[in-house]
């Protein structure tokens, strides 16, 4: 072997031993999280409208398929919901519409309801949604049957651009999609869309 011969067979075995060394680490690496299915599929019929506040009750239906509404206490005061239900990312999903009122249909299901702050969520019967069908939807939240990763959210949105401490946990805030995270104990517990980007600067 001469002495040429010698320098490329060393420079042969180097490569190869670096190549080697390059694919281990490569497939140690952990993989990048996936965003989250459901919401590219629903981008263009749910968030995007929502977020330029023309996303009404029956968009909402039209997108998610058959809800069902509720009355419902949030810090004492009545709101009307609407409630579905999904599968994504191998996850049970509940999606619930707040669905913005008039203060005289308040008034008037408040009534027909005998609602009270303390009762438990109220059903409110199929009939109503069809009347309130061109009602706006205010915020639309994404509700895990258990706690996600935030892997799976940063993954989706990136890094939150405000980290707000909260009551139990924090509130990762993304103005730019108009969407809070619920987060404790380093999971994600839900998803609200509908923060304005003004309100969230």
């Amino acid at each position: 072997m001469t002495r040429r011969q010698g320098v490329r067979l060393a420079t042969l075995f180097t490569v190869v031993i670096l190549a080697f060394y390059a694919f281990g680490y490569w497939q140690s690496k952990p993989a990048a999280p996936e965003p989250m299915d459901w919401y590219g599929q629903y981008q263009e019929s749910l968030f995007k409208p929502l977020q330029a506040q023309r996303l009404t009750l029956a968009d909402t239906g039209a997108a998610l398929g058959h809800g069902t509404l509720w009355m419902i206490s949030s810090e004492g005061e009545p709101l009307l919901v609407s409630r579905y239900t999904l599968e994504s990312d191998d996850l049970s999903w509940r999606a619930q519409a707040v669905i913005a009122l008039t203060p005289e249909q308040t008034d008037s299901l408040v009534q027909a309801q005998a609602w009270q702050p303390d009762l438990p969520d109220q059903p409110i019967s199929s009939a109503v949604g069809d009347a309130l069908k061109d009602r706006k939807v205010v915020r639309l939240s994404m509700i895990p049957n258990e706690p996600m990763s935030l892997a799976q959210v940063q993954g989706t949105f990136g890094n939150p651009d405000l980290r707000l401490p909260v009551s139990e946990g924090e509130a990762w805030v993304y103005p730019k999609v108009g969407a809070v995270v619920a987060v404790g104990e380093e999971q994600a517990h839900s998803i609200m869309f509908g923060l304005r980007e003004d309100l969230g600067q």
